[in-house]
């Protein structure tokens, strides 16, 4: 009886998170829509202007490279690559449905941004106004980089937080996947590239499409749970903390 009712207690606790998860999520997608509604119309907010001028002015020298690095990951082919590995490899040790849900992330993100960027059509930065790495075409809204890197490596720690038992080692882990996307809004903002309105509107999209792909896994690892074959592996054990 007491066991019953722990598991309603839980279940009542697992579904008022899901509901202020969802709320979560949908209030981002419509500030997102408001945003990409205003940076239609207005090529750049006053505050994009003084914010990108105090981080230009602000980065020293020696993080130039570094920034620059973690933007080359974003760029095909190379960003191709770098994923597709680690695709790869979660399918060759065995997470064939995390490694497609991984390929789900990059292929949506970088899909939504090319079904979104020309509708908005935003211009980049002015090379008369700020100081600009390299021109770049239209197509400043939302920043690419920040939706592609917030989603693929979003997923990834989630992953991380699911699969990887110990937490000495997990912990670890998720700061090392967590760098990429708190650095590349920095430097899309440092190198001219974006306006820091786009790279919030690059973090309000990958983060909504993240919560999407979630979703997607979560459900197909329940019903991966309910039969056996090639995605079905420790189903119960996942399912139970989905």
């Amino acid at each position: 009886m007491a066991k019953r009712a722990s598991e309603e207690v839980a279940a009542g606790a697992r579904e008022l998170l899901a509901r202020r998860d969802h709320v979560t999520v949908t209030l981002i997608a419509i500030g997102f829509g408001v945003l990409a509604l205003l940076a239609r119309t207005i090529a750049y907010f006053s505050i994009d202007l003084v914010l990108t001028r105090a981080v230009q002015s602000a980065a020293p020298p020696w993080l130039v490279g570094p920034l620059a690095a973690v933007t080359w990951i974003g760029f095909p082919p190379q960003s191709n690559v770098i994923f597709g590995a680690v695709i790869l490899g979660l399918v060759l040790v065995g997470y064939r449905l995390e490694g497609l849900m991984t390929a789900v992330a990059a292929v949506g993100s970088a899909g939504l941004w090319y079904l979104i960027a020309p509708l908005v059509d935003r211009p980049r930065p002015s090379p008369e106004l700020v100081d600009v790495a390299m021109q770049l075409p239209a197509g400043s809204f939302p920043s690419g980089h920040v939706v592609n890197l917030t989603a693929i490596f979003g997923f990834l720690i989630y992953l991380a937080l699911l699969l990887v038992p110990s937490a000495r080692a997990r912990w670890p882990l998720v700061l090392i996947l967590l760098l990429p996307i708190v650095v590349i809004g920095f430097a899309r903002i440092e190198d001219g590239a974006h306006w820091p309105s786009d790279v919030l509107g690059g973090y309000m999209l990958g983060c909504v499409w993240l919560a999407v792909t979630i979703q997607l896994y979560r459900w197909a690892r329940r019903r991966c749970s309910k039969r056996s074959g090639p995605f079905a592996h420790d189903g119960a054990a996942l399912a139970s903390r989905l």
